[in-house]
């Protein structure tokens, strides 16, 4: 047996021994066990879809969430991700500078006025981070996938007759709906939006940093679920006639950001405000997104941060722990906010705090080899001679004691054969964002009324 293989051997049993002990003593004294088993061996992919198990609370409304690449999407255009890693990761970036650019946008002026009318358009979530959900538009309905999105605000999808649409997914065609009605310019609401006018329509433009864009016109719709007998009648969506850009297996976004337009707060008075999802672990799964409901006692929430943009959920970050141990940062490190978004995939944080965060993983984890990659993920491992592995825990700590333990299939990124890179990177103190790789497999509760944000574990399965 090779010293690599006896290291992983032994790791591997006192992992097994830990988590036995962790079980016995929680029904003593809570404690948990402070490492996860990580298989190395990938497995075939799966064609068939897993579906929760997850029961909807009663009052609620949900919607299966899908990966686009997944069995579970009926509209996918590809078995398998189109993208490399490296795209993802590129994407990603580009994800995060629009967020920033955002942020810049909005500071150029403290104006009310400025802040009420500022509708960001983020470009399209990365791909890895790309769920969806299928709704229905239009009476009669159509189906259309739309991915979910937190840091959007207006839904939208590609309408017919079409200058340019994405090919092989589906097409919204507004005059066979005898619910669909284009906003006039001479509208209140679209006067309020401040956008175009082209023969007597409100019309919008979208454009994203990495160079797609939608363009069309504003309509008010009836929008359903395909298992609700309700039908969400007069809400503002985007027909887009031109769109720019990639399509893997979506007609078009959700936006579900704070601001006015997004459909979160179109149906604020039916659901209360409230809406929650959970993102599955793997491509070959379902989590949900699910409007109204009852907010399970499990659920542990942190304030909305005051000086957040209005229409961003941010919530303060107070500190992380690795395996057990607290990390030693000052607050100061965490005087920027968090932006809880679903569109990016990984969680970035302040210099002080990423730093802190690496040195002490790397210290649980000298006993494998570090990986030197080219990408923004700057702590992986080589794990080639070896089966499995024990990677720490990792909790994340929220203000008003809110503590949120990361799944382990949401802190280690796979970046190549058998290559693992730990899911957290570096940003500057303008922006800090909770990524949807390390939220996956929590239920997170979006309560505008409240103005508050919570986390419970189990929430797909």
């Amino acid at each position: 047996m090779s010293s690599k293989s006896l290291i992983s051997f032994v790791i591997y049993g006192f992992l097994l021994l830990s988590l036995c002990n962790s079980l016995k003593d929680n029904a003593v004294d809570g404690t948990r066990a402070y490492f996860h088993a990580l298989k190395i061996s990938s497995l075939p992919s799966s064609d068939v879809c897993k579906e929760s198990s997850k029961d909807l609370n009663e009052g609620s409304s949900s919607l299966k969430l899908v990966h686009k690449f997944g069995p579970c999407n009926p509209h996918r255009t590809s078995a398998a991700p189109a993208s490399s890693f490296t795209e993802i990761l590129r994407r990603d970036k580009l994800r995060v500078d629009s967020i920033i650019q955002a942020r810049r946008s909005m500071n150029l002026t403290s104006s009310a006025e400025h802040v009420k009318r500022s509708v960001p358009f983020y470009n399209l979530p990365a791909p890895g981070g790309d769920y969806i959900v299928n709704v229905e538009i239009g009476t009669p309905k159509k189906e259309v996938p739309l991915i979910f999105d937190t840091g959007s605000s207006v839904i939208w999808t590609q309408c017919k007759p079409c200058k340019a649409c994405y090919p092989k997914v589906p097409v919204f065609d507004p005059t066979k709906s005898t619910s669909f009605k284009a906003l006039p310019c001479s509208s209140t609401q679209c006067q309020l939006l401040r956008h175009g006018c082209s023969s007597s329509k409100c019309t919008y433009k979208a454009t994203y940093v990495d160079n797609s864009s939608s363009a069309g016109f504003y309509a008010t719709e009836t929008i359903s679920f395909n298992h609700l007998r309700y039908d969400f009648k007069n809400i503002l969506i985007g027909c887009s006639d031109q769109v720019s850009g990639d399509s893997e297996g979506e007609s078009g976004i959700m936006g579900l950001n704070r601001s006015p337009v997004s459909f979160s707060s179109q149906t604020a008075n039916i659901y209360n405000n409230l809406f929650s999802y959970c993102i599955p672990s793997n491509p070959g799964s379902t989590g949900h997104l699910t409007f109204g409901g009852k907010v399970s006692n499990d659920v542990k929430f942190s304030p909305i941060s005051k000086t957040s943009p209005s229409s961003d959920y941010d919530i303060k970050m107070t500190g992380i722990s690795v395996g057990g141990r607290r990390l030693l940062i000052d607050a100061s490190a965490f005087k920027i906010a968090s932006t809880i978004d679903s569109g990016t995939v990984f969680t970035r944080l302040p210099p002080k705090a990423y730093s802190t965060l690496r040195s002490l993983f790397r210290e649980m984890m000298k006993g494998f080899p570090l990986s030197d990659q080219d990408i923004f993920l700057d702590t992986c491992y080589d794990f080639s001679n070896y089966s499995t592995v024990a990677i720490p825990s990792i909790s994340v700590f929220f203000k008003d004691g809110v503590e949120m333990d990361i799944d382990v299939s949401g802190i280690m990124f796979p970046v190549g054969s058998k290559v693992y890179c730990l899911g957290f990177a570096e940003l500057d103190d303008e922006v800090s964002i909770f990524g949807a790789f390390q939220q996956k497999t929590h239920t997170v509760v979006f309560d505008g009324v409240k103005e508050r944000i919570g986390f419970a574990p189990g929430g797909c399965d």
